[in-house]
């Protein structure tokens, strides 16, 4: 197997913790970082009846360089909403996308009926061909601000 770059930096992981608490305080839950290979960057956790933590969603977080109304939809990787809806089907898990524009935070909930477009696009500025692939947009007006 052929490892790719990793382009997550430092200050990319700090933003994402400050949206990540953000996000806590907002929605009053507790969120824990989750390892890399879960493809998710949080897990949403609550208290069962029997005193456990359990987790009942995952989140994942962008933070982006320009205002929400930029573009008309989001740009995501297929592979990472297959990701999520597989996760819904067989964890019954809640899945949220939220984005950090500069100007607010918006956030979208996968729905299992939900019918997402497929396109192929990317990121073309790093000349990492991997960069480029099936990816699915998202209107801009789907996410609720937070």
């Amino acid at each position: 197997m052929i490892s790719r770059p990793v382009y997550e930096t430092a200050a990319d992981l700090k933003n994402e913790k400050k949206v990540a608490d953000f996000v806590s305080k907002k929605l009053s839950c507790r969120l824990v970082k989750l390892p890399f290979k879960y493809q998710m960057d949080y897990g949403v956790l609550s208290i069962g009846v029997d005193d456990k933590e359990y987790i009942t969603g995952m989140i994942e977080i962008k933070c982006r360089k320009i205002p929400k109304d930029k573009y008309d939809t989001y740009m995501i990787s297929a592979k990472k909403v297959l990701t999520m809806l597989q996760y819904m089907e067989k964890f019954n898990l809640n899945m949220k996308l939220i984005v950090r524009w500069t100007d607010v935070i918006g956030s979208y909930t996968f729905k299992d009926n939900n019918i997402y477009n497929i396109g192929y696009s990317g990121r073309f500025e790093r000349g990492d061909l991997q960069d480029v692939e099936p990816v699915v947009y998202i209107p801009i007006k789907n996410f609720d601000i937070l």
